[in-house]
């Protein structure tokens, strides 16, 4: 007899069936519970990825918004803070633009011109006499460019991998308080810049820091202009009434008009004039 035969074991069908009978039981009892499962955890991963889709078209649309703000070297002020407002806690744009806003209010500090004024390109000098800011309004953008640097630093300060954006902001307070004449804030806020840049691993800022540190001597040995305030007046300057900026662009025209005028009166003179009756050449026949 065949050995196949012989392990014949009576009953096996049965037991073969009731075991498949048991999995037809557990399908119809535990599929429901485990395909709702399934179709929840697909859902929720297909949830995630569209909220991580809208993320980083939101950080696109941040960094696209910022650059054109930036965009043509005049960005306006207004438009960086709205910005900074909108997108505050999208990746850094929001400390980017308000570090450039700090960087146009310096720089109206230094130039004494007021941020997005349109200049003359001739004269460098703002078209409306109005953008030319006086020492009140000079300190004012002083003063807004510090707030804004710290507000900056408060952002960032404590955020692990924002330490770039921390040590820029450092650098505007200290830079601000140059402005002031308060060295010993500036010394402070250096030093502070000085070690972060070391603790971080950018050892050209904490170089950068001590060598601005090295020269604050040099600065406080140098005194602030004065205004013209401060002056008195010359004799007869009383009388003499001070030039608008139309008034200073229309004698730049003329005397530039004049120079071109003169030039071109010296090259007709250079040049030679032939005669129209010009003298028969003499012959040598008697």
């Amino acid at each position: 007899m065949d050995d196949r035969q012989t392990q014949i074991k009576e009953g096996a069908g049965l037991e073969d069936s009731r075991v498949n009978q048991d999995f037809i039981d557990f399908l119809n009892k535990w599929s429901t519970p485990v395909l709702l499962t399934l179709a929840v955890a697909a859902l929720a991963w297909a949830g995630l990825q569209k909220l991580e889709q809208r993320k980083v078209a939101r950080v696109e649309q941040a960094f696209s918004e910022l650059a054109a703000a930036t965009q043509g070297g005049n960005p306006s002020p207004a438009s960086l803070k709205t910005i900074a407002k909108e997108y505050q806690g999208v990746g850094a744009v929001s400390e980017m633009a308000l570090l450039t806003t700090s960087d146009l209010y310096l720089n109206a500090f230094m130039i004494g011109i007021e941020p997005g004024a349109e200049t003359d390109p001739t004269t460098r000098l703002p078209i409306n006499e109005a953008d030319i800011l006086d020492d009140d309004r000079r300190q004012v953008y002083l003063e807004q460019a510090g707030q804004i640097a710290q507000e900056v630093l408060d952002l960032s300060g404590s955020v692990e991998g924002k330490e770039l954006i921390a040590m820029q902001a450092m650098s505007r307070l200290a830079a601000v308080a140059e402005g002031k004449r308060d060295f010993d804030g500036a010394k402070s806020m250096y030093t502070k810049l000085a070690d972060l840049g070391t603790s971080s691993g950018y050892p050209s800022v904490a170089v950068f820091a001590s060598t601005r540190i090295a020269g604050l001597d040099g600065l406080k040995a140098l005194m602030p202009l004065p205004s013209a305030d401060a002056f008195a007046p010359l004799p007869g300057e009383e009388e003499t009434p001070a030039l608008s900026q139309e008034q200073i662009k229309q004698m730049i025209d003329k005397a530039i008009a004049d120079q071109e005028a003169e030039a071109d009166a010296a090259e007709s003179v250079d040049q030679p004039v032939e005669s129209e009756d010009a003298p028969a050449a003499e012959s040598d026949s008697p």
